[in-house]
């Protein structure tokens, strides 16, 4: 596989581009926006291509209030499981 500076049809994808860039320039603005995003997608490495639709997954979980919030239910709920049992241990000796 050979790079497109070392390649010899480097002026005729150059010429290509020049096209698509000159109809892009009459597109709409998010059109041309929605295209290039996808461009740039395709020249991603394969690996960031698999982890970048779990970015927005787990991006909401980078935030200390995520954490505290989630820590804090869990412990309730073993605190409220914890209570039920000696309660009922409680209650059963009398």
């Amino acid at each position: 596989m050979v790079l497109l500076k070392d390649s010899s049809s480097k002026e005729v994808i150059r010429e290509q581009y020049e096209q698509l860039w000159s109809e892009l320039l009459l597109r709409d603005e998010e059109k041309a926006e929605h295209v290039l995003k996808k461009i740039e997608y395709e020249l991603l490495p394969t690996r960031q291509k698999i982890l970048r639709p779990w970015k927005k997954i787990i991006s909401p979980f980078k935030t200390r209030l995520i954490w505290i919030i989630l820590f804090s239910v869990m412990g309730l709920y073993l605190l409220a499981y914890v209570l039920f049992i000696f309660v009922s241990l409680w209650i059963e000796d009398y």
